[in-house]
């Protein structure tokens, strides 16, 4: 069927083209390009746009995929979905088109209109989309001048850590033969050949429990960084940090007289994490009525968020507003905020609407017993396919290794398992709704958690009851009312046996 809707797609292209001509004038030049129309929307050849405009781009016409790089953007197209993946460093963002893209005849068409709204913004040049005669008009300056980072080496600061310090050099290239080593009277040097330094960066180093003393030193060939370091370090490590540029040394502090005071107080359950399932273009399941999980789960988390400060703790959220956010962030997120206990808020979806399946779940990560779990684990888990190059950052995760994984959370299973029934007893107690119990399966959202961990199933969408008891806010209040709970009886009792 899929194959035939192509050879279709083709057909309509091939047959429109002629009808519906688009122009792109660059300065005086105008050129032509395929277009064609779809359900009153207009599509055009993304490859042939971007070779008028000497745009490199690469293209997976097996998986419709097309990536293209713009003024430090890179901007990735999926056919047969609405969304455009604009990313920069860190920087994330994603825009939905009200229509799909279309991929045929081996290239990627999109909806010029919203595609030129999202381009404007983005392409560093004058650029004018006409609706009414089918034209793009550019202007691009003949010697335009390219805009170059002032110095190679930006910025630095310093991050307090439980067992030291990271000191962070901030570089806006990838900086490979530097050198670094703790020289004599607690001095760290580090030498950086060929580089524009930020000299007042590193001299507005504000770490005083740190630094005594800066020195910033330029040769012909380098520049040499002197820190004079006032706690005495007992070792240091240079990190690569395969994702940013940034030239990362861990300082690991002697700390020989800790009280067991401190040492006890590292273990005490004050960061706890919430994760609010899915969000930004990821919706999750969708209920009867068009309720979105991820605005319930969102919902939910802040309510408990607010509750749990009653406490004194540390509250971190992997998101707090309508946000797209890979799994393997949320770990990392929680495990960056040194997080003691991980909760993940989920809605519960049959594969076909309405049905009559409901319940409060509660799970752990271990392999999937009953074929429930698994089928649960599975559609949560596939969220991954909406991130970049899922297939290399999962591809670890077989059947075999993902079984040594959740070995590996053995450490804290004990007391994600006590947490999760505590959480259930209070769900009975609390909760005007079926209690399915405690349950484990693979959800990857919890294999990067390194802390007891939980996620909850709040109830199925996809039961149009259960779907209205969801959507009020009272029983959302409800929902977190009944976590917070289980939270401050699981902290006093954990506590209770590390004082013990």
């Amino acid at each position: 069927m899929r194959l035939f809707k192509y050879f279709v797609l083709v057909f309509l292209i091939f047959e429109t083209l002629n009808a519906d001509i688009f122009k792109v004038k660059i300065n005086d030049k105008i050129e032509v390009i395929p277009a064609f129309y779809e359900a009153k929307t207009l599509y055009v050849s993304l490859p042939d746009f971007l070779r008028l405009l000497e745009i490199d781009y690469s293209s997976d016409t097996l998986n419709g995929l097309l990536l293209f790089r713009v003024f430090g953007y890179t901007f990735k197209f999926v056919s047969e979905n609405p969304f455009v993946v604009i990313s920069s460093g860190d920087e994330v963002r994603v825009w939905q088109f009200p229509v799909e893209v279309i991929s045929g005849a081996d290239k990627i068409f999109v909806p010029v209109k919203y595609f030129s709204e999202v381009f404007g913004r983005y392409f560093p040049h004058d650029f004018k989309y006409d609706e009414r005669n089918n034209l793009i008009t550019v202007l691009i300056p003949k010697s335009p001048e390219v805009t170059r980072p002032k110095f190679d080496v930006y910025n630095a600061k310093v991050e307090k850590r439980s067992n030291g310090y990271l000191l962070r050099i901030m570089t806006a290239k990838k900086i490979t033969d530097y050198e670094v080593w703790l020289g004599r009277n607690n001095w760290l040097n580090i030498t950086i050949p060929n580089a524009k330094v930020n000299v007042s960066a590193f001299k507005s180093l504000s770490a005083s429990e740190l630094f005594s003393d800066v020195e910033v030193i330029p040769y012909p060939q380098s520049v040499q960084v002197s820190l004079r370091l006032k706690p005495k370090i007992k070792h240091y490590e240079v990190i690569v940090d395969k994702d940013n540029t940034d030239i990362l040394i861990s300082l690991y502090v002697n700390e020989s007289t800790s009280k067991l005071e401190d040492v006890k107080k590292k273990f005490f359950l004050d960061v706890i994490v919430i994760d609010a399932g899915h969000g930004g273009k990821d919706p999750g399941a969708i209920g009867v009525y068009g309720t979105r999980e991820k605005d319930i789960t969102l919902e939910v988390a802040k309510k408990l968020k607010s509750l749990l400060e009653t406490l004194g703790v540390k509250v971190v959220m992997t998101r707090e507003k309508d946000e797209f956010v890979e799994l393997y962030r949320r770990g990392q997120i929680a495990n960056s905020n040194g997080g003691k206990l991980f909760i993940s808020l989920h809605c519960n979806s049959m594969p076909y609407k309405p049905h009559n399946a409901n319940g409060f779940e509660v799970y752990i990560l271990r392999p999937g017993k009953t074929e429930d779990a698994i089928r649960i684990a599975e559609r949560e888990n596939a969220v991954i396919k909406l991130e970049e190059n899922y297939e290399e950052r999962y591809k670890h995760l077989t059947d075999e290794s993902y079984i040594l994984t959740a070995m590996a959370h053995n450490v804290y299973v004990k007391n994600s398992e006590r947490f999760a029934e505590i959480l259930n007893d209070e769900a009975r107690k609390n909760l005007n709704v079926k209690i399915n119990g405690v349950s484990q399966a693979g959800f990857y959202v919890l294999v990067g958690a390194a802390m007891p961990s939980v996620l909850i199933e709040m109830g199925y969408l996809s039961n149009p009851e259960e779907e209205k008891y969801l959507r009020s806010e009272v029983n959302q209040w409800k929902i977190a009312r009944t976590i917070f709970n289980a939270v401050k009886r699981f902290k006093e009792e954990y506590e209770k046996s590390i004082a013990d």
